[in-house]
């Protein structure tokens, strides 16, 4: 397993990412480490449909809490879904090795109980990225991610 393999805690917030990540950066002494609103990914995917209701809504961010880095953004992972609390959560698997993230993929797609969301495939923050459904409901975001290295 390659050290720069990391699971994370990925919260689905209905809208309320930024006051989320405020009240756990106020109560919790969370460090914002990264935070991408839709007006920033517009910059670099201009099929996103930009309002100005949405602009300012969080697609990603990352914070630490202690050692534990926590994902939060506005929508769950399956658009086709309703929000309610349980499909809010999903683990996000990420490393520095892409061989490993596609190896996961398709160890983990094998299984003909495991749902794709969305297929393993290059996007604008990174070069494999996809989301499968696991056969307990548990939605796990697969993605590579350079930085780590």
């Amino acid at each position: 397993m390659n050290t720069t393999l990391e699971v994370a805690i990925f919260l689905s917030m209905n809208g309320r990412a930024k006051e989320a990540i405020d009240f756990y950066k106020k109560h919790l002494n969370a460090e914002e480490l990264l935070l991408v609103t839709y007006e920033d990914m517009a910059k670099r995917d201009s099929s996103l449909q930009l309002t100005e209701e949405n602009k300012h809504y969080i697609t990603h961010s990352v914070l630490k809490i202690g050692k534990t880095k926590i994902m939060l953004a506005e929508d769950t992972m399956d658009p086709r879904e309703k929000y309610t609390v349980g499909n809010n959560t999903s683990w996000c698997i990420q490393s520095a090795d892409l061989e490993e993230i596609e190896h996961f993929y398709r160890s983990l797609t094998s299984d003909d109980r495991v749902g794709i969301i969305v297929p393993l495939s290059s996007n604008v923050f990174s070069r494999a990225y996809g989301i499968i459904e696991d056969p307990f409901g548990v939605q796990i975001q697969l993605m590579y991610d350079e930085r780590l290295g």
